[in-house]
């Protein structure tokens, strides 16, 4: 009897030790998911978060509409009780922006109530920041200009019931569509101003559509701070919606355990309870060695 504890005692140790080691890898490695919170990447929002911006994987049940502007960027598109979810917070006075990929940005779009076509991605070589795929676009409700890195064009079209269309932000009239993406003016593009940005007013609060892979990333953030302070100037705290990684173990056991404050209690006390247990069992095994 006291041989086979004296061996299984130690094995528990070492996974003890292995579980603790592992989680705390989780926690350091870093994960560079596109619109990720804790991602550094050029499309990442680590700089949004470092801002204060904290983050929700559960979409608007635990804020406050009219006191938030959400930051809702994703990869894939929504599904439809995700879209409602969103409609709800907007229609109460949320105030939403929304970016990402082309078919995440399409899938809102036809949510809301549009039909769309998309036509491709857009350059600017000459109102841009620094480089023809991050243009420069006029947002006259804030009286700035936004910079869009890697803006798309999607037409859309519909009667719609639910929203109302109060601003629409174009490009200037040198940019182009990219029709084989080799990022030059290729004759026969198609030339002039285009929609990339759609403002609707859905119930109380507003939705910001912007056809465009960032806003808020860290790609392009410097450039529209002053945008981001004019968006919560009116007391609103800024939240980035992270609700797509709840289906990614990793990046979603980070999201619980990191916080924009820093590490949570979570995981306080996640290794407290490991180190204790570890410490029980290597007392265990001290003791079977004197029996």
């Amino acid at each position: 009897m006291v041989l086979k504890r004296s061996r299984i005692i130690p094995a528990l140790y070492l996974a003890l030790i292995a579980a603790l080691t592992a989680f705390s890898l989780v926690i350091v490695l870093p994960l560079n998911y596109d619109y990720y919170a804790l991602s550094s990447g050029l499309t990442g929002h680590s700089e949004l978060a470092e801002h204060g911006a904290s983050w929700t994987t559960t979409h608007s049940h635990s804020l406050n509409p009219e006191k938030t502007v959400l930051i809702l960027a994703r990869s894939k598109p929504m599904d439809e009780g995700e879209l409602e979810e969103i409609l709800e917070f907007t229609k109460s006075g949320g105030l939403v922006v929304a970016y990402g990929s082309v078919d995440f940005v399409e899938s809102l779009l036809r949510g809301i109530g549009f039909d769309t076509v998309f036509e491709g991605f857009t350059r600017d070589p000459v109102f841009s920041s620094g480089d023809p795929s991050r243009v420069l676009v006029d947002a006259s409700p804030w009286n700035t200009t936004i910079v869009l890195d890697t803006p798309y064009v999607i037409q859309v079209t519909g009667n719609l019931s639910m929203s109302e269309v109060v601003f629409t932000g174009y490009t200037s009239m040198f940019s182009y569509i990219d029709e084989n993406k080799n990022n030059l003016y290729d004759i026969g593009e198609s030339i002039g101003e285009f929609p990339v940005i759609y403002v609707l007013r859905i119930g109380s609060g507003l939705i910001v559509i912007a056809c465009a892979r960032g806003v808020f990333t860290n790609s392009v953030l410097g450039d529209n701070s002053y945008w981001l302070e004019e968006l919560n100037s009116g007391g609103r705290v800024i939240a980035l919606d992270q609700s797509e990684y709840r289906s990614n173990p990793l990046a979603y056991i980070k999201l619980l355990v990191l916080s924009p404050r820093g590490v949570s209690p979570i995981y306080i006390t996640i290794v407290s309870i490991l180190i204790v247990v570890v410490l029980y069992y290597v007392y265990l095994a001290e003791r079977a060695k004197r029996l």
